[in-house]
């Protein structure tokens, strides 16, 4: 007896795996800016670098908003999906870049030493925690929203909001030495430590990602095979591993030995490149099992 192969449908009227489809680029690059502009406020703030905590704030408040909203369509939607915060990661979402939002902007004034801003300073501690962790939220948010659609078992593991935020720290750590490097500030000793230990980790970890989708549901393992052998191997490789991870850690490396702004710049493009596309790939690439018994399978098809 042999064990058929159920193939991915080429249409939603067919049997087998179904591509998720509704979550697009719109989304992945909403995620995509707040872990990064979350992973760079979080690094900037405990680092006491202003610009960084700006651009942190930017990038998760104006950057990522303006693709939720127009992933969304219709401002109003942001109220109603924001409505049961017990209940939902989206609102989780929703309420937590409102309070970072608050709490970033109001750090930034007083890192900066604004005269616009005076504060006690249990109350300028109080600001800095709860800046510090509604980042830490959007920063792991993604993983977790994504891990709660229980239809796409790829995502369906607690590995993914802590693979996604390595990324983002990684991210985060890259935007502050580019920052720092175009301001002509030296950064701390720790932080080109940091760039390449998260480097390596993340590759590893991402092989652990990749076994423990190996072991689990037939609809995860057939988007891992999407990934290694199938019509993603090549971005996964090529973007991911190749251009994210490892062209990273090379120039990274070479940074040491040769200080040129470009270099810096050509880090950076190479690490957020990867991450992008790490975060395409997990929204691409998401299958939902069959809801019947399979009838489209590699012999009985076409």
């Amino acid at each position: 007896m042999t064990t058929r192969e159920l193939l991915i449908a080429p249409h939603r009227f067919a049997f087998g795996y179904h591509r998720q489809t509704f979550w697009n680029w719109l989304i992945g690059t909403a995620f995509f800016l707040g872990g990064v502009g979350g992973g760079l406020f979080l690094v900037s703030l405990l680092t006491g670098h202003v610009a960084g905590m700006l651009a942190g704030v930017l990038i998760v408040v104006v950057g990522k908003n303006s693709a939720h909203l127009a992933f969304l369509g219709r401002p109003e939607r942001f109220l109603r999906a924001a409505a049961r915060p017990d209940r939902s990661w989206i609102a989780r979402g929703i309420w937590a870049t409102g309070v970072f939002a608050v709490t970033g902007f109001l750090s930034v004034l007083l890192r900066a030493h604004s005269p616009l801003l005076q504060l006690p300073e249990w109350a300028a501690n109080l600001n800095y925690a709860l800046a510090a962790a509604s980042a830490l939220f959007i920063a792991c948010y993604d993983g977790f929203l994504m891990r709660s659609s229980a239809g796409v078992a790829f995502w369906r593991t607690l590995l993914l909001p802590l693979l996604l935020f390595m990324y983002a720290a990684l991210g985060g750590i890259t935007l502050s030495l580019t920052i720092r490097e175009l301001q002509g500030e030296a950064p701390p000793e720790i932080l080109p430590a940091l760039e390449h230990g998260l480097l390596v980790a993340n590759f590893f970890l991402l092989g652990i990602y990749l076994l423990r989708m190996n072991r689990s549901l037939p609809a995860a393992r057939a988007t891992l095979r999407q990934w290694l052998n199938g019509r993603y191997a090549r971005f996964f490789f090529g973007l991911v591993v190749l251009v994210g991870l490892l062209a990273t850690l090379l120039l990274s490396l070479l940074h040491g030995r040769v200080q040129t702004s470009w270099l810096v710049l050509l880090i950076a493009a190479c690490e957020l490149a990867g991450d992008f596309s790490m975060m395409m790939l997990l929204l691409k690439s998401g299958l939902f099992a069959p809801q019947a018994a399979p009838a489209y399978s590699r012999g009985t098809a076409g």
